[in-house]
């Protein structure tokens, strides 16, 4: 009688390949889970410094300037780059009888763009490198993975106006 004590190479072969499979699988899930766990915080952060950014432009009824931003309002994202601020009507009074003049134009992709817009704050995003370009007061924010939140000109107006 033959005892077998043992794995034959192709049991431990498959074993591995099967194990493997398995490890790549839950290191795949895993990035993917740290990665929007990182992107819901850097979304939490840039409500922060827009709610510092509101802060001001009710209490000056202006159009936040870069020079508080950055002074009072600016954050690190969850990959360790600062925020940055866009504005075209920095330091500009709200005229609440007519639309803030000099507002940006925002597109987002294909079909989406979003117009008169009075600020943004914007996180670099996963890749660590603003994508975003700006031509004639447009702001392209479709490539790259930026992240963002912005303040139309009618928000600021209905919530400075009231």
């Amino acid at each position: 009688m033959h005892k077998n004590l043992g794995f034959t190479f192709l049991e431990l072969a498959i074993f591995l390949l099967i194990a493997g499979s398995i490890l790549t699988v839950a290191a795949t899930a895993w990035t993917v889970l740290i990665q929007g766990r990182q992107v819901a915080a850097a979304k939490n952060i840039l409500d922060d410094a827009n709610g510092c950014l509101w802060h001001y432009a009710i209490m000056a009824r202006k159009v936040p300037t870069s020079g508080y931003f950055s002074h009072s309002c600016t954050k690190l994202d969850p990959w360790g780059t600062p925020l940055r601020f866009v504005s075209r009507s920095s330091a500009m009074d709200v005229n609440c009888t007519r639309a803030t003049p000099g507002t940006i134009s925002v597109f987002t992709g294909p079909g989406q763009t979003s117009g008169a817009i009075s600020w943004l704050v914007i996180s670099a995003g996963p890749n660590k490198s603003f994508d975003y370009s700006w031509s004639s007061g447009r702001l392209d924010l479709s490539h790259g993975d930026d992240i963002y939140v912005l303040v139309s000109d009618m928000e600021a107006h209905s919530e400075l106006c009231k």
